[in-house]
């Protein structure tokens, strides 16, 4: 008797690599969704970087101050400063060598995100630049912030 060869797969052979592409999948979804919402993000450093550029301008020029906002600044009002996944954008000075911007976020898919805060802290040094740090406000992750 000649006996046949087997073609094709077994029932158990098709059961682990659905099992195996199902746990790649588990890992891999929330690090997609992570980095989407970075993306998203990514839009408050192009829209902040007109408010950071006329702070540090303020502190060359001697103007930067407590009482310093938007309208000192040669900004439009806050609210006017928007995105797809930016609500405002509100300048304001802190001292004479300091000064922050608070980004508030919308839309971007995940809750504690939206209706939270970016907040650009800068120190600027007389002859150097100024240097901003960004923190989390509100609800918003840390993991979240963007480098610059």
């Amino acid at each position: 008797m000649k006996r046949s060869m087997q073609k094709g797969f077994t029932l158990i052979e098709l059961m682990i690599v659905v099992a195996i592409i199902g746990i790649l999948a588990a890992v891999a979804l929330p690090a997609y969704q992570d980095y989407t919402v970075k993306a998203k993000i990514a839009e408050a450093v192009t829209i902040s970087s007109t408010s950071r550029a006329a702070i540090a301008l303020a502190f060359n020029e001697g103007t930067l101050g407590a009482s310093t906002d938007n309208s000192n600044l040669g900004l439009a009002a806050a609210t006017a400063i928007t995105g797809k996944y930016i609500t405002s954008v509100t300048a304001a000075g802190i001292d004479a060598t300091s000064g922050k911007i608070t980004v508030i976020m919308k839309g971007t898919g995940n809750s504690l995100v939206d209706g939270g805060s970016i907040i650009y802290t800068a120190t600027c040094v007389a002859g150097a630049q100024c240097t901003w740090v960004p923190t989390a406000g509100g609800t918003f992750p840390a993991k979240f912030l963007p480098k610059s």
